[in-house]
């Protein structure tokens, strides 16, 4: 004990405390404060630097111990007893009530009660302190903008020796199927505070994030981070999560991304894309059985996997679309084509692509681009298409059941190579097709051409088979050369062809290009143009004479599609 201060107007009493303390503690400096003759004490004195307070509870002016007392944050004084008269009990539970440690009666303490009370209440003010620090370090770790910013550092100043981290703890799907919700998020809690204690006793700067729910995300500011990667990673596989009888793993999956392991400008400052990157790295160790920690660089992620590379279900990344369409967090808008040829003998319809969004577990939606980029394995590309497929039906029997008027929409839907290449793939939609209340003639699929030329048959067999049947009308797109619609051509012809307008301003020499158009005419194919985002490309897909163009210039997304009381079409943004 270093120093102390007792409020008594009794010189007395004081005097008496004085004695009494200089026993037990020695060498301990007192400020003993008459309220009478001095002004009490306020939030300017060091209190820092004091042990305890003994407070007179009768101060002999117009105020009280307790009325004084309630000017301070107990939590910022330290330990303080008051001192009480015989009987005064109901003054001693406002004490307690108004954050004092402890009262004392005048009349009945000696030293050893005097030392008791104080070492008690002193230990028990420093327990709390130390409790306060370290939930006020934790809060800091754990606060959402803070990640945000040091997340940002890693691309826009890769100096900063930041690393991300998304861990993946593997028993939280069986936990949530086993026990719930709470325990899940009881079990992800558990994981990251092991994450904190580990790294804070280690010293290590970090700031951690709770990540589309079952991933944590986890920023460390280290030279040496791959020896506290593996140290993480071997204490989470020793570790175990108890939930009422049963024990869960703890042992995580991880995705790294180190600014030494991509170049300036490979990462946009795109908190999502740096995130998601990370993910799906995570989600490439848990597909690994010989390694748990996947690093960008060792394995690159971009745009020009083949579907090859994505025929096996353990491919290298995964998105859990499953969870997201489970958890409703799966829509679709739609992109509308919009007519602009002159040959008006043709029976106008409302057509829109339909387009998949998910909802990530923070509401905000996924785009396109990037789903796309996520869904990185055949399995993944199922789930999406089957899907896709009972909403575009759903919808296209809405549709026709609100307006009483059919074939008023078509919807164009996209059937990947992997979900045709699933045996049972082609049963399941012929039987979701087979449905009296569904519109003949309402659904356009679209077949992407490098697809159709890799399996030309599997594609035939669902345009001669389903599509005759079911009055389906197809779709190719994915045209980079012009030799590739010549290919095709000879095979199998096509009810609407999508040319990328940007290909045909700088990909086509001209002549060619004409011909091109010519003989897709010839064959009473239907012409779209796609990417349609300024007035040079609109006014190429007019001059060319297309049927349809879709793009951002000439119609918005929707959200919703709905028929009104009249059957006309329209749509909510």
């Amino acid at each position: 004990m270093d120093q102390a201060v007792i409020i008594d107007d009794d010189e007395d009493y004081r005097a008496l405390l004085v004695r009494k303390l200089n026993r037990i503690y020695p060498n301990l400096v007192i400020d003993d404060i008459d309220p009478q003759l001095s002004p009490l004490p306020d939030k300017d004195y060091p209190w820092d630097q004091v042990d305890f307070i003994i407070l007179d509870y009768q101060l002999g002016i117009d105020i009280t111990g307790l009325d004084w007392f309630k000017q301070f944050k107990p939590e910022e004084m330290p330990a303080t007893m008051l001192l009480t008269a015989k009987g005064s009990e109901e003054i001693a539970v406002k004490a307690i009530k108004l954050g004092i440690d402890d009262y004392i009666v005048k009349e009945h303490f000696d030293n050893q009660t005097l030392m008791d009370s104080i070492n008690e209440c002193v230990y028990a003010k420093k327990r709390e302190r130390a409790k306060l620090k370290n939930l006020t370090t934790q809060s800091v770790v754990f606060n959402k903008s803070n990640f945000v910013h040091r997340l940002r550092l890693i691309t826009d100043e890769k100096s900063s020796n930041n690393h991300l981290l998304v861990l993946n703890p593997e028993s939280y799907q069986r936990i949530g199927k086993e026990k719930g919700i709470v325990a899940q998020d009881n079990y992800i809690n558990h994981v990251s505070n092991r994450i904190y204690q580990y790294l804070t006793a280690h010293h290590v700067d970090c700031n951690i994030f709770i990540y589309k729910e079952e991933y944590i995300a986890v920023i460390i500011k280290s030279d040496s981070y791959k020896e506290y990667l593996d140290e993480i990673y071997r204490k989470l596989e020793e570790d175990k999560f108890s939930s009422g009888l049963r024990e869960y793993s703890c042992a995580c999956s991880i995705g790294l991304i180190s600014p030494r392991n991509f170049e300036p400008g490979e990462f946009k400052s795109n908190d999502f894309e740096l995130l998601s990157t990370a993910q799906v790295l995570c989600n490439s160790a848990k597909h690994d059985k010989k390694r748990r920690i996947c690093s960008y660089g060792d394995i690159r992620i971009n745009d020009d996997v083949t579907d090859d590379d994505l025929q096996d279900d353990q491919a290298q990344y995964s998105l859990d679309v499953e969870k997201a369409i489970e958890d409703g967090r799966v829509s679709a808008n739609y992109q509308p084509w919009i007519y602009i040829s002159t040959d008006e003998t043709i029976n106008l319809k409302d057509i829109h692509d339909v387009r998949i969004e998910i909802i990530d577990t923070s509401g905000d939606k996924i785009p396109q681009r990037d789903l796309i980029r996520l869904l990185d394995n055949a399995f993944a590309k199922r789930i999406v298409d089957r899907w896709v497929l009972r909403h575009s039906v759903s919808q296209l029997i809405s549709v026709s059941e609100q307006s009483g008027k059919r074939n008023k929409i078509k919807l164009a839907v996209r059937i990947t190579l992997s979900s045709l290449s699933d045996p049972d793939f082609l049963p399941w939609l012929e039987k979701l097709l087979d449905n009296d209340d569904l519109p003949k003639g309402g659904m356009l699929v679209e077949v992407e051409s490098s697809h159709f030329l890799r399996d030309p048959e599997i594609f035939r067999s669902l345009i001669h088979g389903i599509g005759n049947k079911h009055d389906i009308k197809f779709i190719l797109s994915g045209i980079i050369r012009i030799d590739t619609y010549y290919d095709i051509r000879s095979m199998q012809q096509f009810n609407y062809v999508k040319l990328n307008v940007k290909d045909l301003i700088y990909g086509f020499p001209r002549r060619p290009l004409n011909d091109l158009i010519n003989t897709i005419r010839d064959d009473k194919t239907k012409i779209i143009a796609i990417n349609v985002d300024n007035a040079e490309t609109l006014t190429l897909a007019t001059e060319f004479d297309i049927d349809y163009v879709e793009g951002y210039l000439v119609g918005r997304p929707y959200i919703d599609v709905i028929a009104d009381s009249d059957g006309d079409l329209y749509c909510v943004i």
